[in-house]
This record gives structure tokens, C-alpha cells and sequence, in this order.
């Protein structure tokens, strides 16, 4: 994306250069084209590298969100559809009162999914160079860092332990709520879940 919006600026504001923009592996636009520009404060190229990362997660995750919503809505039985309207009901209360309540059992295992992986992706941005707090491991374990003014040994085993231990407890934390939700949705609902409540 980041190339996309370059190359974009770069068609806008230098149409004199003739030059290709793919040169090898060098993705080269002109100054005036960079984002953000050289010139820039060091929060506005965080805060852009952070939009760009939300932008994708955005992308991907919404995609994929739509997609099991989608799937919930088509796996409400069109028997419980058809009979309230036949009673009379509009598009509206079939949605408000029959769908939605029902989806959410069918949707609630993907979604949670999709959080799991979420959360599991979002060290990513470590390797975009952004400071979360994985690269905050990396750079306060090494032996020589910017942070400190002495070399030290080198910790970040113990750094990444903990950050492990954080993910585990995030992730057990998560399923814990996501199941309570599951099972309270449940009640009352025609699936294994709900006939156990």
C-alpha cells in the first residue's frame, strides 16, 4: 500500500520523470513523492507506518469478518424465516428478531477465531519496523541499545519470556470471555450448546 500511495503521488506531482519507478528491486519515486516526506516530525512517520498497519489489518480482517457474518446470516434455518412471515412479520422484525439473535451462536466461533489470529498477527508489525511491543523486547534485551548508556548482558530471552507469558494469558483471558459469550447466546437457541443450557 505504501508503494501504491508513492507511486500514486509520484504520476501526480513529477509527470517529468521519465524514469522507471521499478529499477531491480529499488522502488524509486522522486522527494516529493515520499511518504511521508523526509522533512516530517518523527510522530508523523509512526503515525503514518500505524495507519498503513491498520489500513491492512482493516483490509484483511474485514474481509474476512464479512465473510463469517455472511455465513452466520445464511445458516439461520429459512424454516423460522418463513414462518414469520407468514405471520405477518416485515423484512425489518424478521431480521431484528429471528436473524440476529441466531447468527451470533453460528458467528461467535469464527469470530473468535479471527481475534485469536488477530492477536497472534499483530507482532507483526515488529517486522515493519514499528515499535510495538515486541520490537520494545528486542531493543531493551540486547546487549547494546540506544536505551541504555552501558552495554548490558543480553536479556531479551528473558524479554520475550515475558511477552510470551503475556500473549498466553491474553489469549486464555480472550477464550475465556469468548466462551462465557458462546454459552450465553446459547440459551435458548437450537444447537448442542443450547440444549445443554
Amino acid at each position: 500500500m505504501d508503494q501504491a500511495f508513492e507511486y500514486l503521488r509520484h504520476k501526480i506531482l513529477c509527470p517529468e520523470v521519465t524514469e522507471a519507478i521499478r529499477q531491480g528491486n529499488d522502488f524509486v519515486v522522486c522527494s516529493v513523492a515520499k511518504l511521508p516526506l523526509s522533512s516530517a516530525s518523527e510522530w508523523v512517520h509512526d503515525l503514518y507506518g500505524f495507519s498503513l498497519a491498520l489500513l491492512a489489518f482493516g483490509f484483511v480482517f474485514g474481509a474476512f469478518t464479512g465473510n463469517v457474518l455472511s455465513g452466520a446470516i445464511a445458516a439461520v434455518p429459512k424454516s423460522q424465516l418463513e414462518t414469520a412471515e407468514a405471520y405477518g412479520f416485515t423484512p425489518r422484525q424478521i431480521f431484528r428478531r429471528i436473524t440476529l439473535p441466531q447468527m451470533w451462536v453460528y458467528a461467535l466461533p469464527g469470530l473468535s477465531n479471527l481475534w485469536m489470529i488477530l492477536i497472534k498477527a499483530t507482532p507483526l508489525l515488529f517486522l515493519l519496523g514499528f515499535g510495538d511491543i515486541v520490537y520494545w523486547a528486542k531493543e531493551l534485551g540486547g546487549i547494546k541499545t540506544g536505551v541504555y548508556d552501558y552495554p548490558h548482558p543480553d536479556w531479551r530471552a528473558w524479554y520475550f519470556a515475558i511477552l510470551m507469558i503475556f500473549y498466553l494469558a491474553l489469549t486464555y483471558v480472550s477464550q475465556s470471555v469468548l466462551d462465557r459469550l458462546s454459552n450465553r447466546l446459547s440459551i435458548g437457541q437450537a444447537t448442542m450448546a443450547g440444549k445443554a443450557n
